[in-house]
Formats: structure tokens, sequence, C-alpha cells
């Protein structure tokens, strides 16, 4: 078991050796948030088009906004699914103003699930902050994220 941990090289089918890429992180200096999403409601996707944003804030300035610091377009026609969210290795240096203290991060999704050309209303899958609010950390694991259809 410690063996697969340690492995550097993989041989590929042409019989040359490659180094595997390192498990979420890719060369643009990102890493990537993987999200699992699920909810219990029946969910009917007209536009599988949605979008995923983070958002990171200092824990301890209650009146500062959440500064952005990723955003990224997925499809997907069925719930529960899971993504894997593209963000910058030095997510905490975006934030303005500069934290303090511990750092904050969540995530929202803008879907216009019923294909109306309005997202975020009735009708639309949303995420259900009555369940969970969508507090994430930036460590590596999957991060459960609950949806619900808007009423």
């Amino acid at each position: 078991m410690l063996s697969s941990c340690t492995k550097k090289e993989q041989k590929s089918t042409a019989g040359t050796t490659e180094t595997p890429p390192a498990a979420s992180a890719n060369a643009e200096g990102t890493n990537n948030l993987k999200l699992e999403f699920s909810g219990t409601d029946k969910f009917m996707i007209k536009n599988p088009k949605f979008k995923v944003s983070l958002y990171g804030a200092d824990e301890r300035l209650a009146d500062a906004p959440a500064t952005l610091i990723a955003e990224q377009e997925f499809e997907q026609k069925s719930v529960p699914f899971t993504i894997d969210l593209e963000v910058p290795k030095d997510a905490e240096s975006k934030i303005t103003p500069k934290p303090a203290g511990p750092v904050k991060y969540y995530i929202a999704v803008t879907w216009d699930s019923d294909g109306n050309g309005k997202p975020g209303e009735k009708g639309d899958i949303f995420i259900d902050h009555d369940k969970q609010f969508p507090n994430v950390k930036l460590n590596g694991e999957t991060q459960k994220v609950y949806l619900k259809v808007l009423k």
C-alpha cells in the first residue's frame, strides 16, 4: 500500500517513462477543489450550464465583503454529481482587505436550471443554506454541498 504513495514513475503503453501529474494541481499554479453536490428534491434540469464561484474573506471582519477568488462554468444533467473547481494556489493572497486572521472560504452557484433565462428564481437549483452553509476548506478533501429547488 505504501508503494502506491511513493511511486514516482509510470510506464505508458508506448514503453516510455512518464511522471504522472500531481494530484489536484496543474501547470498554471492552481489546485482543484473537489465539490460533491447532492440533494433530496426532484431535480428537473432543462439548462445544464451553471457557474460555481469561490469567495474568501477574513473570518474576523464581519463588515468586509468577500472577495471572488475563482469562477468556473460547468454542465450537468442530473444530481448528484462531483466537480473539480480550479483554485489558484495563492488564493489567500487574492483576498482584499488582506486577512489578518483566519480565512473563511465559501462557494456560490448560479444556475438557470429551468431554462427561463433568469437564474436564482423559483424553479431553479440553488444551494440549500437551510441544510448547511457552503463553507469549504482548501485542504484537498472532497467538500459536500447540498442543493434544492427554489420554491
